[in-house]
């Protein structure tokens, strides 16, 4: 029984929040909208991969990388195979400093494809 909102309406509202937050001067209370959509959606419904891997992208947006690497490592422990898991992992572990694990995730994510409805955190090679 999914409830009133489905997952991808649930998604929809929450990338909605995500790229407004992007288009803002000010994305922080945009962003924790789009977070506090996202973990009520698991209150309500439990832990899906899915929801994680989008809320790792917007905890590593928000620089809150423990956070992220926390999600992202139990939507690979509930057996992810989504690209973005695993690159928005490799960029949680680059912002805590972890570089071999950041290039575990990297080199993990090569082999695999992306789900449409998961995102990917802002990653920007040239400003490492």
């Amino acid at each position: 029984m999914l409830g009133p909102d489905t997952l991808q309406e649930t998604l929809a509202h929450a990338k909605s929040l995500y790229d407004k937050g992007w288009a803002s001067l000010s994305p922080t209370p945009l962003f924790d909208a789009t977070a506090r959509v996202l973990r009520d959606r698991m209150s309500s419904y439990g832990e899906d991969v899915v929801v994680l891997t989008c809320l790792g992208a917007v905890f590593c947006d928000m620089m809150r990388p423990a956070d992220a690497e926390a999600v992202l490592e139990r939507a690979v422990a509930l057996g992810s195979t989504d690209r973005h898991t695993f690159f928005n992992l490799f960029v949680a572990r680059l912002q805590l400093g972890r570089m071999d694990a950041a290039q575990q995730a990297l080199e993990r994510s090569t082999s695999l494809e992306g789900q449409p409805s998961t995102w990917t955190a802002y990653f920007d090679p040239h400003g490492m």
